[in-house]
C-alpha cells in the first residue's frame, strides 16, 4: 500500500482517494466520518428539538428502552436506537457496554471498584460502568 500526499492550496475542495483490497467495518466508519459534514445529531429536550454537537456529547446511553444523550449540563432524548446513533458518531466514541457509548475525550478518570469492576468517571461527574468485555477496547483507545 502506497500513500502519497500532494498539497495544492489552489484546489477548490479537498479530495482523497483510497485503493482498497476489501472494505472493512473500520474503513467504512472512517469513510462515513470524512463524508459526514453535519457534526451534530437532533435530540429532544422538554419537547423541543435541538442540534447537539458531537464534541459536546459526553455519553449516549439506553435506559428503559430510551436513548439518552448527555452533555455537560443537559440530558436529551434521541429518537432512535443506540446502533443508529453509533453509525453517525465519530470515532471519538467508544462502546463501553451494550447500552452505552462514551466520548473518550470527556473521560476524567477510571475508577477500579472493590468488586473488580471499572467505572468511567466523565468530566461532568457522570459514572458509567465499563463492561468487562469492553475494557480492552477502551484501554487500546486510551493508549493504556
Amino acid at each position: 500500500m502506497k500513500v502519497k500526499f500532494n498539497i495544492d492550496e489552489s484546489l477548490p475542495e479537498e479530495k482523497a482517494e483510497f485503493w482498497l483490497h476489501r472494505m472493512t467495518d473500520k474503513i467504512s466508519q472512517i469513510a462515513n466520518e470524512l463524508t459526514n459534514k453535519k457534526g451534530f445529531i437532533w435530540s429532544l429536550r422538554r419537547g423541543d428539538e435541538y442540534p447537539v454537537k458531537f464534541s459536546e456529547i459526553y455519553l449516549v446511553q439506553v435506559e428503559n428502552d430510551k436513548t439518552y444523550v448527555y452533555t455537560e449540563q443537559d440530558t436529551y432524548l434521541y429518537k432512535g436506537r443506540l446502533y443508529q446513533v453509533q453509525k453517525v458518531l465519530p470515532s471519538d466514541f467508544v462502546t463501553v457496554s451494550r447500552s452505552a457509548l462514551l466520548n473518550y475525550h470527556q473521560l476524567d478518570h477510571l475508577q477500579i471498584l472493590s468488586n473488580g469492576n471499572i467505572d468511567a468517571i466523565l468530566n461532568n461527574e457522570l459514572h458509567v460502568q465499563i463492561s468487562r468485555r469492553r475494557i480492552k477496547e477502551l484501554k487500546e483507545r486510551l493508549g493504556l
